[in-house]
């Protein structure tokens, strides 16, 4: 199993400066990434399940293969084709059960087999627990159709928390409200629910940079940091498997001059055409001209964190 480029925390505090046109180019790259996968792999024919999964999993023949032309609720069909007509059709099959609860007890009691974009997750379908000895959850577990888990050398744990202070302005002109670019935030924040309204991407990774890794929290817990290539790929699959219907955020929560925190509740649509709830936070740095993801968190409750806003203290 590959590992993943990671940065690491150190080389995360020595960004200063993310260059003007690096978000275009990261995008670039990403996107044409899994083109090149869609187009190496082939597309794998709808109507036929494969013996094995990609991590070797053996599908029993009373699998559910998800057919993506004929979901239930019409408007991921149509999310699922926009995203298939930009990126190709996702080509690593995995076995699993949706982790969806209701009433404490498991929605699907049947294996269902499904295409993704992202090739490292790791599906053990007779497992229904949050956490796997060994892996990590998914980013995107709370949504219910990924697999559960990912191989552990896609992420590393750095839990030690890292505040973002430029170093050449004296702190004594932030506490006062000054040159806080408020206009920047405000539009990352829309750039963010603009991507999960339309289910579209771009948007959102237009505040990727691979000079930072980004860190995942669930139920306000930091659990570990990933690429934003693996976050990408996490993502797209999230987008093509759900629809978002609603997304409001609270106010923004500056933890520094540079750095805003803001919380939200995300209403979507499954496969099944079902409605749920999934609460999120994101965290993003301002480094040069640009705003920047790095951190990711959710929760099935409202989020709670330990966050304070720098301009009231």
């Amino acid at each position: 199993m590959p590992e993943a480029r990671f940065r690491g925390p150190t080389s995360d505090e020595r960004v200063r400066v993310v260059p003007k046109d690096e978000p275009t180019r990261v995008q670039t790259r990403m996107r044409d990434a899994i083109r090149r996968d869609s187009r190496k792999f082939g597309a794998s024919d709808p109507r036929v399940l494969p013996g094995r999964d990609v991590v070797g999993n053996w599908i029993p023949k009373d699998t559910v293969l998800l057919n993506r032309t004929n979901i239930v609720n019409n408007n991921i069909t149509i999310n699922y084709t926009k995203i298939v007509n930009n990126f190709g059709a996702p080509n690593f099959g995995f076995l699993f059960a949706p982790r969806f609860f209701d009433g404490g007890h498991r929605r699907h009691h049947t294996l269902i087999f499904v295409n993704f974009f992202y090739p490292y997750y790791f599906s053990d379908p007779y497992f229904f627990g949050f956490w796997y000895d060994g892996y990590y959850p998914s980013i995107y577990t709370y949504f219910g159709w990924c697999p559960g888990w990912v191989y552990p050398t896609r992420v590393y744990y750095a839990p030690a928390e890292y505040y973002y202070y430029p170093p050449a302005t004296p702190y004594r002109y932030y506490s006062t409200g000054y040159d806080l670019d408020y206009a920047g935030a405000d539009r990352a924040i829309s750039d963010i629910r603009r991507a999960w309204l339309n289910s579209d991407i771009g948007p959102l990774s237009a505040h990727f940079t691979d000079q930072l890794d980004i860190r995942v929290y669930f139920d306000g817990e930091y659990s570990y940091t990933t690429t934003t290539d693996d976050f990408y790929q996490m993502t797209l699959d999230t987008l093509a498997t759900t629809q978002t219907v609603e997304m409001d955020f609270n106010d923004p929560i500056w933890i520094s001059s540079h750095e805003t925190f803001v919380t939200g509740r995300q209403v979507f649509y499954d496969l099944d055409g079902d409605r749920s709830v999934v609460y999120v936070s994101f965290r993003l740095r301002h480094l040069g001209t640009g705003w920047y993801l790095v951190a990711i968190g959710t929760s099935r409750d409202p989020i709670r964190h330990q966050y304070t806003d720098f301009r009231y203290n």
